[in-house]
């Protein structure tokens, strides 16, 4: 009986180690991608928002001359969204983007953003979208949860050109946020801006081991672009705060990796 047990247990320990590594494995073989400065994991399988399927092939998501790609596509007859999470922890300061796609033409039943995320109470939002309205408001800026009152500033960007800049400027006690036509660091002229809000909610959240940066383009409840079209939304460059440095899993002393 004692030697049954013995078995049992050595049978349950190779179980686990086998779990382990592949556990590790598969975060292991993760790709990841190099833009704006930081390292991104590119994501892949099945989820929320949508939900929907995510690829992280190369013919989604890719970064050359004229900055990220982020694509919703079909791949074997099925759609697929793209997203990119920044490896390292997120921190107060400027986020700021410059796009290179119209994000009003953006189909009705896409979703592109720039964001950060910890969890579904602790998230900032720059979302371009009409949610699946064929007219009206196009951009939203967001201060999770969004049914608070007084944390969704809804608005429409009207020929806004190929070229817009959109940014929030994260504290620990409020988050400004303004969006402008042209690539620059501030609009070059009052005419030029588009929108901005300032939040200063209680529900401002703070910086945190778990917030990440992420920027992804998806479809409302997982439903087809409505005019069956591939959407590509390309992000040319991204002024961010010097990363965070993650605690290594290795360290027991309470270190941070250099």
């Amino acid at each position: 009986m004692h030697s049954c047990r013995r078995v049992s247990v050595l049978s349950f320990m190779g179980l686990t180690c086998v779990l382990v590594q592949i556990m590790f494995a598969n975060v292991a073989c993760a790709k990841t991608i190099a833009f704006a400065g930081q390292e991104w994991t590119v994501r892949s399988g099945s989820g929320g928002p949508g939900p929907n399927q995510w690829s992280d092939s190369a013919e989604s998501v890719w970064v050359d001359k004229r900055g990220l790609h982020l694509k919703v596509r079909k791949i074997a007859g099925v759609w697929h969204c793209a997203e990119v999470t920044s490896v390292l922890p997120a921190k107060h300061g400027m986020h700021r983007f410059y796009v290179d796609s119209r994000i009003d033409h953006l189909d009705k039943n896409v979703v592109a953003s720039p964001f950060l995320y910890q969890d579904d109470s602790h998230e900032v939002d720059i979302e371009f979208s009409r949610w699946q309205r064929s007219s009206g408001n196009n951009t939203q800026y967001v201060v999770q949860p969004y049914a608070a009152q007084g944390n969704i500033h809804r608005f429409e960007a009207k020929r806004p050109g190929r070229q817009t800049t959109h940014y929030f400027d994260w504290k620990s006690d409020s988050i400004h946020f303004k969006s402008f036509r042209g690539h620059d660091a501030e609009p070059r002229k009052e005419r030029c801006v588009i929108q901005e809000w300032t939040y200063t909610g209680r529900d401002t959240p703070p910086e945190s081991e778990a917030m990440r940066i992420h920027i992804n383009v998806w479809l409302v409840k997982g439903q087809a672009p409505s005019d069956g079209k591939e959407v590509e939304f390309i992000v040319k460059k991204a002024d961010l705060p010097e990363a965070r440095t993650a605690p290594s899993a290795s360290d027991k002393s309470g270190k941070t990796n250099p």
